[in-house]
């Protein structure tokens, strides 16, 4: 049986460390056959955040209008629609609708904009865009099945009970601590905006409707939901047998400790959840079915708002922000997944986590490392009267190794198989090798040669093993050991603590008998080791902000990676995933732990005492932690989040970040106020903690271009002076404080290096002490060129095409576009753009070229393309136009127009433009297209 990848950097490679030689937890599951996995989007080829040709959100500008109304009087100007969703709700009236009969040609084009923004009834116009879920790692399911008493017993030593909280993603934000006191969330619904929810999963209540733990909720998609593929099949009933994600989530705030097989709980078991399916089986979605899930959410009385899914844009301004941003205004906290766009670097922080007042989630990694792994037995001196069984732990490898076998246990010592084994050495044939994984880097040798060596003296199977989980930094955290030498039948990994176990029974010159099961009888088992490497760090997934405009983001964090919940029953039951989809729903949780305790659920409040109570982590880049810096807040925000801490607190600042942004807008002295709600004066100590300072670009030769993680860093650092070195803030009073900042001089500006750090107010009573999270950047924002000639070209897949190609393709038909703007990235003609940072509008136009003239003939089908993340696009040409005029064969060019970041669309001057070398078009009437250069 295969199960969990999830252990392997903790037996073999270099991100955890085994605090103590013994099980750290154990619990045990029965024998159960192989389960099938979630079915995954990749195979659906859907592309992130496409947009869907002659589909809008539009919202009224009177709030009494109707889409009945509107829509007879866009058919009054020869626009024939029809409805998508009904979007509107107390704050947002308005609808989705599909312009019909227009397909490809008119797909968000200018022409088609112009013309419904003419509407005198419309106040905001978007485009409708498809959304693909943000995919957790899936570290593997296990068996499924019953739990026996005595391993119930086992389960309920390592997590506790209901009043003694251990699972370690509490133990970090201080859930349980609260828990000790009884707080579990009682009086609160969140609503899940997700997949669904398993609700059938005996720790999430095992039913739906009134007096069940998910209440309520709504199907908005149907399994097999696909945009522009498959329609929506909306029902009553949320229910998630297919995709899994909703159903994590579902646990990781609500668990309940009776029917789970493993012993925890969520952190706020004493919830109520609504269930708002968003996307089905291929994960998949668009933003008006996310907009119309938040819409009904809030109408149906929602008290705090978790959706793990989001797109990176870097944009508040977009749909989906708007509305978030508008509902947190009236009065319902929203926390959103920042993304897991780590790899990316700063400024991709995805919409709507970047929607104003909504708390966006990053995540810090596990400080346990949760998995599920087969279990087999050993014996002792298996010839004498002390040979018991005892159980152990392993990760099959490739080949897997399974089988009703029962060998003898034998090392090669420190010749460790690298070379040839002596001749003494014994038939290997009935014996298992335990075989110290190679540092091939330093050593030369490769578990292939180690194979070979072992399979010249008829052995078959290895178990590998490392002295500790951090001498391998060549390892992954994920891979299974493979060894792919001819007459090796079974491969397998186990902890170094059983390893040092059983090396010490060899070198006493014990016999040790290891037994593995069959497929069928394999049993499998949770365990929880040490992370001592990456353990309590930002995870290195979790997406950066800050926003286009300098807003923070995210706002804080929770633990997200390797973290144990639930999973659909049919699937597993369970599951360890990680991403920023982990650590929000635990946000959201805490939130309803705070409004238990605090008696609000007022979202300003609850922002502002999560983010100053937040615990700043220090920087790890990936390989090693920095214990001297914290982690910059546009990875980490405020840090992680300490539920105890801000339940305790009576102490509220006035905002919960501050942004000095850039060299063009900044503010230099920034006030803000300190209120106390206690009955006791408190008194702080107020300081500077600096974090690392980073720059956003790498310079090459032709243009600057965005650094990945980690990110270049400088040291060099603000300098920030106080009002006020130490401030009493009185009992029912306040106090104010100011902040004067002087950005870092010796940095170059031209690659935006931004710095940040946090305001320590450090209490000298019982009061809590208090953060407050700060950034700016050196240089102009508005100054970065969007695009340059070498950003934007006519594109022969990624090399310039040569100016004058020649381009033959089909002629297009007007009544049957293309379904998609993608084509042939050399056949047909195309512009690659590849924008530095986000803009807020992105265009492409047509123009004929003539006799040294050229000659605008309008907009490109597809185009623009509104609030653009710094990702790359094409723009492809077939001679169709937006307004469907067929242009004949001859000369042209294109031309992409970018706005700059606090740029005025009516200011020329605040365009990027850029055209392309002209090009020649011509048209067949078959084939696929030729391309010729002159």
């Amino acid at each position: 049986m295969r199960v969990s990848h999830a252990l392997v950097s903790a037996l073999l490679g270099s991100n955890l460390a085994v605090a103590n030689p013994i099980h750290p937890g154990i619990y045990t599951k029965p024998p159960s056959a192989k389960l099938p996995r979630a079915e995954t989007s990749e195979s659906n080829n859907v592309n992130p955040s496409e947009l869907i040709p002659g589909a809008y959100i539009v919202e009224f500008a009177d709030d009494n209008d109707s889409p009945e109304t509107f829509f007879n009087s866009l058919k009054a100007d020869g626009l024939d629609v029809e409805s998508r969703m009904d979007l509107s709700n107390r704050l947002f009236k308005g609808v989705s609708f599909q312009v019909k009969n227009v397909g490809e040609a008119h797909h968000d084009s200018a022409l088609l904009r112009r013309k419904i923004e003419s509407s005198p009834r419309i106040r905001s116009l978007w485009p409708v865009r498809t959304i693909q879920l943000a995919k957790p790692e899936d570290h593997g399911a296990p068996a499924s099945g019953a739990i026996t008493k005595a391993n119930a017993r086992r389960q309920e030593a390592a997590f506790g009970n209901s009043t003694k909280d251990t699972f370690s993603p509490h133990v970090m934000t201080q859930v349980d601590k609260l828990r000790e006191q009884g707080i579990t969330g009682k009086g609160v619904r969140i609503a899940i905006i997700d997949s669904g929810v398993d609700y059938t999963h005996p720790a999430l209540g095992g039913c739906f409707g009134p007096g069940c733990l998910v209440e309520a909720g709504w199907d908005f998609t149907g399994d097999d939901f696909l945009p522009n593929v498959r329609p929506l099949q909306p029902d009553a009933d949320p229910m998630d047998n297919c995709a899994g994600h909703g159903t994590h989530v579902a646990g990781i705030i609500a668990a309940q400790h009776e029917g789970n097989e493993y012993g925890f709980t969520g952190a706020a078991p004493g919830v109520k959840l609504a269930a708002y399916r968003a996307w089905g089986c291929a994960s998949t979605s668009t933003n008006d079915v996310l907009l119309a899930a938040f819409s009904r959410a809030f109408e149906e009385g929602a008290d705090i708002i978790s959706c793990s899914d989001g797109d990176p844009s870097g944009w508040a301004e977009d749909a989906w922000g708007v509305l978030a941003a508008r509902i947190v205004d009236a009065g319902v906290p929203v926390v959103i997944s920042e993304g897991n766009d780590g790899g990316s670097g700063l400024f991709y922080a995805s919409t709507p986590a970047t929607g104003r007042g909504v708390a966006g989630s990053g995540a810090v990694t596990n400080s346990k490392f949760p998995t599920i792994l087969n279990e087999g037995t050993f014996s002792v001196d298996s010839n004498s009267t002390s040979g018991a069984k005892s159980d152990f732990a392993y990760l099959p490898g490739v080949p897997e190794l399974v089988g009703d076998l029962s060998l003898q246990l034998w090392s090669p010592g420190e010749n460790n198989a690298c070379s040839e084994l002596p001749d003494d050495t014994p038939d290997l044939s009935n014996k298992i090798v335990l075989l110290l994984f190679p540092d091939s880097r330093a050593t030369g040798c490769y578990p292939i040669d180690q194979g070979n060596k072992i399979v010249a003296k008829g052995g078959r199977y290895i178990l590998f093993y490392t002295n500790d989980n951090t001498t391998l930094p060549t390892r992954t955290m994920r891979d299974e050991q493979y060894v792919y030498s001819q007459g090796i039948q079974g491969v397998a990994s186990i902890p170094p603590y059983q390893s040092d176990q059983w090396l010490s029974l060899l070198e006493q010159g014990r016999s040790v008998t290891i037994s593995i099961p069959s497929a069928n009888n394999t049993r499998t088992r949770l365990e929880e080791l040490e992370n001592n490497s990456s353990g309590s760090y930002m995870g290195s997934f979790s997406s950066w902000g800050p926003t286009w405009e300098l807003e923070a983001s995210p706002q804080f964090a929770a633990p997200g990676a390797n973290i144990l919940s639930t999973f659909p029953v049919a699937l597993g039951g369970y599951r360890v995933m990680t991403g920023t989809s982990m650590s929000c729903p635990l946000n959201a949780a805490i939130y309803a732990l705070l409004a238990e305790a605090h008696g609000t659920k007022d979202p300003k409040r609850l922002r502002s005492i999560v983010s100053s109570t937040s615990k700043p982590l220090a920087w790890y880049d990936g390989t090693a932690a920095h214990t001297d810096l914290i982690a910059p807040v546009p990875q980490q925000g405020a840090g992680i989040i300490q539920a105890f801490d801000a339940a305790r607190s009576n102490v509220e600042l006035s905002v919960d970040s501050i942004s000095f942004n850039d060299t063009d807008h900044f503010t230099g002295n920034e006030t803000f106020t300190i209120d106390n709600h206690g009955s006791a004066d408190v008194v702080f100590e107020v300081s500077h903690r600096k974090a690392v300072t980073m720059y956003t670009f790498v310079e090459t030769t032709d243009r600057l271009r965005a650094a990945s993680f980690p990110n270049p860093t400088i040291e060099e650092w603000a300098e920030l002076q106080f009002s006020s070195e130490k401030i009493t803030v009185p009992a029912g009073g306040s106090a104010e404080l100011t902040v004067t900042c002087i950005p870092p001089s010796n940095v170059n500006a031209t690659r935006l290096p931004v710095y940040s750090g946090h305001i320590a107010l450090t209490s000298t009573t019982d009061a809590p002490s208090l953060s407050l999270p700060y950034l700016g950047v050196v240089g102009s924002m508005h100054g970065v060129p969007v695009i340059t000639p070498a950003q934007a070209y006519l594109a022969n897949y990624y090399s310039q095409a040569p100016a004058n190609t020649t381009y033959t393709v089909k002629r297009p038909d007007p009544a049957n576009p293309p379904l998609t703007d993608r084509g042939d990235q050399s056949a047909i003609p195309n512009v690659i753009i590849s924008p530095t940072v986000g803009t807020a509008s992105i265009q492409v136009e047509v123009l004929r070229v003539s006799g040294g003239k050229e000659e605008n003939l309008g907009s490109l089908a597809g185009w623009p393309l509104p609030y653009a993340p710094r990702t790359e696009t094409r723009a492809f040409f077939n001679g169709l136009l937006a307004d469907n005029t067929v242009l004949e064969p001859g000369g042209y060019a294109m031309k992409v127009r970018a706005l700059r970041i606090f740029g005025d669309r009516t200011d020329e001057g605040d365009w990027d433009v850029v055209k392309t070398v002209p090009f020649v078009l011509k048209y067949e009437t078959s084939g696929n297209g030729t391309t010729t250069s002159t």
